[in-house]
């Protein structure tokens, strides 16, 4: 309610299924040594064990599932046991987005603990919530080519090397996934550049905000997080409603990309050092293109090679190019070699305004131009 209140769309994220069970089979065996060797861990518990304890009346089983061999696959009890709680979490919560953290739909083939045969719940599952929610999303880790028009596919800690055709979602966090004290969060000039990232490639964020015990964030992620928002009140019409354009970006400084999970996924979120020379595109639904620059050029020129003439990405003639949270149209020329665009005076730095983490060019382009679109656009005070 919350989340709807504040216009947001609500997801919910279920990882009480394949891992569950691949994970927790450890919680029926023992130790080989020591001690403790040969007792049982605590899967091995019932209900009778709780007998005058703080869990009395409560049953591992309900936890661990049945007694079983690591490696052993799961069975129709607890496979029709999740599918019914996933059914009643829906039922109860309407998400607009059901993110199943798994390699494909969970217990199906594919799936990190398949079902022996696989299961088709997972189908059965999705159709209905489909047909009870047409605008809801399935999000999954591993979809291949031809489901990507069924679910979603969930990318977590890195980016794909180019342009997806269909959409995808960045899944990412401020810092680690759950609270820790001490930790250092990414800043929010690095989460704005990986956004840009994102949508670039026909991506969306979705980014974990960590938060206390009790449900609180504390003062470093507000901070991050009011950036974040100062940021897109500005420039959020370059990412809100956009589309891919006929590049992802330009430019030498490049994010991670590569395969999910393991410790060099945190590494492909690296804080980068980007250049006045990276540079991220989108496409407006009017078709005016937005370039977003990773850093501001010391110089105050913005040289865009991707929208010079000999790119040939453009199509059209430039009509007129502006700075997003500044009013006026700036002075351009586009060359073969570039579109060069003269930024407001008065650059961002120690003894003037604040450098931007991500200062937006509005690039609109004439209907219908047919030739090369060479020439120079000056301000009106230029005229």
């Amino acid at each position: 309610g919350a989340a709807r209140a504040a216009g947001l769309r609500f997801g919910v994220r279920v990882h009480a299924g394949s891992w569950t069970w691949r994970w927790l089979d450890a919680a029926f065996a023992a130790d080989a040594d020591g001690p403790r060797a040969g007792v049982g861990y605590d899967g091995n518990l019932t209900a009778r064990d709780g007998a005058g304890t703080w869990w009395e009346g409560l049953d591992p089983a309900d936890l661990y599932g049945r007694p079983r061999a690591h490696g052993e696959p799961p069975d129709a009890g607890f496979i029709d046991n999740f599918y019914a709680r996933l059914e009643d979490l829906v039922t109860a919560f309407r998400p607009d987005l059901v993110l199943l953290d798994d390699a494909r739909l969970p217990f199906d083939e594919g799936s990190v603990c398949p079902a022996s045969p696989p299961s088709r719940c997972g189908l059965e599952f999705t159709a209905a919530y489909y047909n009870r929610f047409p605008d809801g999303v399935v999000d999954i880790k591993s979809v291949p080519p031809a489901d990507r028009e069924a679910v979603l596919l969930d990318i977590e800690r890195h980016l794909p090397a180019a342009v997806e055709s269909a959409p995808w979602q960045l899944e990412t966090s401020i810092g680690d996934w759950f609270y820790s004290a001490g930790e250092r969060y990414k800043p929010a000039r690095q989460v704005i550049h990986m956004l840009c990232d994102t949508v670039s490639r026909n991506g969306s964020m979705l980014l974990n905000i960590v938060q206390r015990p009790d449900g609180t964030v504390d003062d470093e992620c507000r901070a991050a997080l009011g950036e974040i928002g100062d940021w897109l009140a500005v420039n959020g019409e370059a990412i809100y409603g956009t589309r891919p354009w006929a590049t992802h970006g330009e430019g030498p400084t490049a994010a991670g990309t590569g395969s999910r999970g393991g410790a060099g996924a945190l590494a492909r979120e690296a804080d980068l050092p980007y250049g006045p020379e990276d540079i991220r595109f989108t496409r407006g639904q009017d078709g005016a293109v937005y370039a977003m620059l990773l850093a501001w050029p010391p110089d105050g020129v913005a040289t865009i090679v991707s929208l010079g003439e000999e790119a040939g990405l453009l199509g059209q003639a430039p009509r007129s190019v502006r700075l997003l949270g500044v009013e006026g149209e700036l002075r351009w020329r586009r060359d073969p070699g570039a579109l060069r665009v003269w930024l407001p005076q008065g650059s961002p730095g120690p003894q003037g305004p604040p450098v931007p983490p991500c200062a937006v060019l509005r690039v609109a382009l004439l209907p219908g131009w047919p030739g090369p679109g060479r020439g120079e656009h000056l301000t009106g005070r230029e005229r």
